[in-house]
């Protein structure tokens, strides 16, 4: 498989790196600037990245963090950006894939190549070194988030203006406005950051609205206004009925925007993109800030604005989005048109073999999890998995997908590449299927999940106890059920336990039975326990390592290498029926691993448990699986 570039280390560019790692797909990643991070690196070295130092991400932990890899449980709901920064740092470094990102190096120029493929030129920043080389595929990821727009066109008398002006995508921090009359254009999310923000120092501060629209609070009933989305609301409850029951949501929690001096919205609900702010509209009750409509000329130090009242001003912010382009690509590949790219479903460019592009959307939801299934297809595409349909049914979804938006939004540059998190992602999930069947049909055999690369999934946890003690409860048959990864709770059928017995789980699709058949294939005390489940060819177990601090890392390992074709065929089968796909299942597996480490964690550090055990002969198999028949009352939900 030829290499594969991929420009940019931001939210998107580290999904697209660490789903090709995980794939053993061989790629370079190149970064402009010296850590990962984009917007979310303050004071970034790129000289791209807009953050400001009070910016804090705008969907919840929840909602944000990426499926392969949680968010530490003590981060806030909404975390700042230098906590952002530094779970990327830790989700690079956790799977590893640090050195194939070249840092601070820009790429210049990427080309379709003679006979296929990309000629990719890049500059390394500090040296000026210049290198050309050639890649099967490449993923753009260089977000689009960074190249600012201004008005257009530009508001009369504006350059002559005897004020500051700037975008902003320059804005750092308020300390310079102090004292000074202040003007915000905008109603997104940054404007009203920076509108709050400036007039907790101003004299005044003003913020210009052209059209109305609707304020969603970052919380609602004491928790994360995004935890009142699921797929059930957005994708099969009828559109009118979710504006039904949003607006009935935002009256109980803020009442109406017009009561804080707003403008009446001139749309409906979800035909825009909302501003998310917790502190715009207390702030305008306050009398804080002000809100006008938009501006209508400039002369001197004062500005008109189109109800005829005018204000003297010291500093214009705009706040007025920014530019979709992609300087390394000539505009016989991509020239975007007012924000315009016509992708199928959103990644795959349709005229140009191996060029794909991640996180090049503006979501109702969050960029992480969208990325990261957008990676997960291009990897299917990379590996033969998946297929493409012809260039005409891909240009007919495209054309699909922009009458939905037009029939949707309002007019604007904003909403040309909106998607909706749920909707989105089964929408992937569907390509993806497609994909897989035409695949299939190409080969004219079975689709199987692919042994040649074969890597069991491993997730590993740090336990803050010593090894002999969490052994002691993984190696626990009795409690088979409850450390299940497949279980999202498990409850024992009958008298009988561990080894053989029958348990019921309840998965994320609803309840499934298990008739275990298993046998216990490594078991030594404080280092590794294992059995092999007979009934479907899965190896499941344990590896336990001291970590030099009194503690424990633990790693499960999920291991259907020893499947035979049959038992593959059947779970294969079982995937497409009830997780929409093999990989939906492996990442239904992973997040269920996951969960069962924090169980086993959590009970392993309970309070009165003893942290240190002093190790006992080991303890053979024979003796494990005798336990399974002793009558122990365990905790049945898992």
């Amino acid at each position: 498989m030829e290499n594969v570039c991929i420009i940019g280390a931001g939210w998107s560019g580290l999904a697209a790196c660490q789903v090709l790692h995980e794939r053993g797909i061989p790629f370079d990643a190149y970064e402009a600037g010296s850590q990962v991070g984009g917007n979310w690196r303050y004071l970034n070295d790129n000289g791209m990245s807009s953050g400001y130092r009070s910016l804090h991400i705008n969907t919840s932990k929840k909602l944000s963090e990426y499926r392969s890899y949680p968010m530490p449980k003590d981060y806030p709901h909404y975390p700042d950006h230098v906590q952002i920064a530094r779970y990327l740092d830790d989700y690079v470094d956790h799977f590893g894939f640090r050195e194939a990102i070249a840092f601070r190096t820009l790429v210049t120029h990427v080309e379709p190549a003679e006979g296929g493929g990309w000629t990719v030129t890049a500059r390394h920043r500090d040296t000026g070194e210049e290198t050309v080389r050639h890649y099967g595929s490449v993923i753009v990821a260089n977000g689009h988030h960074w190249d600012p727009r201004d008005p257009e066109p530009a508001f009369p008398g504006a350059d002559g203006f005897t004020g500051t002006q700037i975008h902003s995508h320059y804005y750092k921090v308020p300390d310079e406005y102090a004292g000074k009359r202040v003007l915000v254009l905008g109603f997104g999310n940054s404007a009203s950051d920076i509108a709050v923000e400036t007039s907790t120092v101003s004299e005044r501060t003003f913020l210009s609205i052209r059209t109305g629209g609707y304020v969603f609070p970052k919380f609602m009933f004491g928790k994360p206004g995004d935890d009142m989305i699921s797929p059930f609301i957005t994708r099969v409850m009828p559109r009118e009925t979710q504006r039904w029951v949003m607006a009935a949501l935002l009256r109980m929690t803020i009442g109406k925007v017009t009561d804080f001096g707003l403008p009446e919205p001139g749309h409906k609900l979800f035909n825009s993109h909302p501003t998310v702010s917790e502190s715009l509209l207390p702030r305008l009750g306050h009398g804080g800030l002000s809100v006008k409509p938009n501006v209508s000329h400039f002369d001197g130090d004062t500005v008109h604005f189109t109800d005829g009242s005018s204000e003297v001003i010291d500093a214009v912010i705009y706040s007025t989005g920014y530019k979709v382009s992609f300087p390394f690509l000539d505009e016989s590949v991509m020239a975007p048109t007012d924000n315009d790219v016509s992708l199928f479903h959103r990644v795959v460019d349709p005229q140009h073999s191996g060029l794909y592009f991640v996180g090049l959307f503006q979501p109702l939801g969050a960029t992480t999890v969208l990325a990261e299934a957008q990676s997960q297809w291009v990897a299917d595409l990379l590996q033969g998995r998946a297929a493409l349909p012809s260039v005409e049914k891909m240009r007919r979804e495209i054309t699909r997908y922009k009458e939905k938006l037009a029939k949707r939004y309002i007019t604007s540059k904003r909403h040309t590449m909106q998607v909706d998190h749920y909707p989105y992602l089964a929408e992937l999930r569907g390509v993806r299927r497609r994909g897989a069947r035409l695949a299939k049909k190409g080969r004219g055999a079975a689709l199987e999940p692919s042994l040649v690369d074969y890597r069991p999934e491993e997730v590993s946890i740090r336990i803050d106890a010593a090894p002999e003690v969490v052994w002691d409860l993984i190696s626990d048959v009795t409690r088979m059920g409850q450390w299940s990864p497949e279980c999202r709770r498990c409850y024992w059928r009958g008298s009988k336990r561990g080894v053989g017995a029958r348990f019921i789980g309840i998965n994320r699709r609803g309840r499934v039975f298990w008739i275990t058949s298993n046998t216990v294939e490594q078991s030594e005390r404080g280092k590794s326990f294992a059995f092999h489940t007979t009934t479907n060819g899965v190896r499941w177990g344990y590896r336990l390592e001291r970590d030099g601090r009194g503690g424990t890392l633990l790693t499960e390992v999920w291991d259907v290498s020893g499947q035979n074709a049959g038992q593959r065929k059947r779970t294969a089968s079982f995937a497409e029926m009830m997780l929409g796909g093999y990989e939906n299942h492996t990442e239904e597996l992973r997040e269920g691993m996951r969960r069962t480490l924090e169980r086993v964690k959590a009970e392993a550090e309970a309070p009165g448990r003893p942290l240190n055990a002093v190790p006992d002969a080991e303890r053979s198999t024979t003796a494990t699986a005798a336990a399974a028949e002793r009558s122990v009352e365990v905790d049945t939900a898992a």
